[in-house]
């Protein structure tokens, strides 16, 4: 009797840790990267936008002096679209896709002329 107690109390809790669904959390990554002119020299004070293009959100990020700059806990499942303003002059837009799968991304942006 003991052993059949202690089979069925084993598949049991088997069941409990294995055999339940894991809810899927949800992932998150950053991006990072510099903006510079077109001779490569940081520009400091250039407007980052980036764009969740499920959302349309729009967040916004100052460079610092070295032309850095940097967005945190960005949705994983979600694709973006990233560009710079800098004295009027706005930059391509890049792509920063849902099924890049580094978390750590980095996307450099160069204005085209200054």
């Amino acid at each position: 009797m003991k052993s059949w107690l202690r089979g069925t109390i084993s598949i049991t809790v088997g069941f409990l840790l294995f055999g339940t669904p894991v809810l899927a959390q949800p992932t998150f990554r950053n991006l990072t990267g510099t903006v510079q002119d077109r001779h490569r020299e940081p520009l400091r004070g250039a407007i980052v936008e980036i764009e969740n293009e499920d959302t349309k959100s729009v967040i916004s990020y100052i460079t610092d002096r070295n032309g850095r700059y940097s967005f945190k806990r960005l949705e994983g499942e979600a694709d973006y679209r990233v560009w710079f303003t800098y004295r009027g002059q706005r930059s391509k837009v890049r792509q920063l896709s849902q099924f890049d799968d580094h978390h750590d991304a980095t996307i450099n942006l160069m204005v085209k002329e200054y």
